[in-house]
């Protein structure tokens, strides 16, 4: 006799009952209702490197998706234009560290992999901002009054916003604040 008190034993009568098997639900396809031109434009380009079976530029492209949908799904909702340029210059800014890395150690496949990467990403990032044309900004700002480098940098990111390279900006901030 089992005495066991996990195994029961069921009659053919008596058998659990099991729930259906629910009907087959419609696949819901997401729409393109609030995606951003540049997300768009990362998608087609992802489906014609695949297409073309361009590896590099697939993985780099698939590693930018990845990261805007994980961005997404952080803050439960679609990412804006501006945050996607955030994101692009993330993974840009990568790019060069794992460059200086690699140049470091005397890897020259991985320079040229990365190097190659961040022209994609290049790509897709809005045109740099001139030197003249920033330092005539901070010239501005600094006749304006404003002394301090965080309101001025601050100034600059609301004027330029995704065209600012912050490394830059900031060196010219300094060298425009500094006692002559």
């Amino acid at each position: 006799m089992r005495s066991s008190a996990n195994q029961h034993i069921y009659s053919s009568q008596e058998l659990p009952r099991r729930r259906p098997i629910a009907a087959a639900r419609p696949v819901h396809i997401r729409k393109a209702v609030g995606e951003t031109q540049v997300k768009q434009k990362l998608q087609e380009d992802l489906k014609a490197a695949m297409k073309s079976s361009d590896k590099l530029r697939t993985m780099t492209l698939r590693g930018v998706l990845a990261e805007i949908t994980r961005v997404e799904k952080d803050v439960r909702r679609e990412a804006n234009e501006t945050e996607i340029v955030q994101i692009i210059k993330r993974e840009r800014a990568r790019r060069d560290e794992t460059l200086g890395f690699a140049r470091q150690g005397g890897r020259a496949d991985l320079v040229a992999q990365n190097e190659e990467e961040a022209r994609v990403l290049d790509s897709y990032l809005p045109a740099a901002l001139g030197e003249d044309e920033l330092r005539a900004a901070i010239a501005e700002q600094v006749a304006a009054g404003v002394k301090q480098m965080g309101p001025l940098m601050k100034a600059l990111k609301d004027r330029f916003g995704a065209q600012l390279d912050g490394r830059v900006a900031s060196q010219l901030v300094k060298e425009a604040l500094a006692p002559k």
